[in-house]
């Protein structure tokens, strides 16, 4: 496992849903396309990178 992609896509997931839940919350904004445009890229590498970092070296 690569333990800096897994780190960085964690702190990925974990920041893109801290920032939908804070800007929603502050101004009332659960259907923001531009709230999900920026949030919702920010999960969805965050959850890739977290299966990448998963996926095992092939040694030679």
């Amino acid at each position: 496992m690569n333990r800096g992609l897994w780190i960085f896509s964690w702190i990925l997931i974990i920041v893109g849903l801290i920032i939908y839940f804070s800007w929603a919350f502050l101004y009332d904004a659960w259907t923001d396309i531009g709230l999900y445009s920026i949030s919702a890229v920010m999960i969805a590498f965050g959850v890739l990178g977290a299966l990448l970092a998963l996926v095992k070296k092939e040694e030679d």
